[in-house]
């Protein structure tokens, strides 16, 4: 008698990451500002933009643009 191991799917980002581009992973995400990959990381953690799933990080995109703008505008 063997035993079976049991295979872990993921959760499905996709329904997360398709929508509206409103959610993104970190390198996705990096891409798209064009800003380095850890800057990126650092920036969005600032803004609260993260939400942990399992052992994947989205950001939503939306909050990332607000606190990158407002930020911004401080900077004048």
């Amino acid at each position: 008698m063997t035993k079976t191991k049991k295979i872990r799917n993921g959760p499905d980002l996709g329904k997360y990451i398709r929508k509206k581009h409103r959610y993104a992973t970190y390198l996705d995400a990096s891409r798209l500002f064009s800003i380095p990959y850890y800057s990126l990381v650092r920036i969005a953690k600032e803004a609260n933009a993260c939400w942990k799933i399992r052992k994947t990080v989205i950001v939503d995109m939306d909050k990332l643009q607000d606190y990158i703008e407002n930020f911004r505008e401080g900077d004048d």
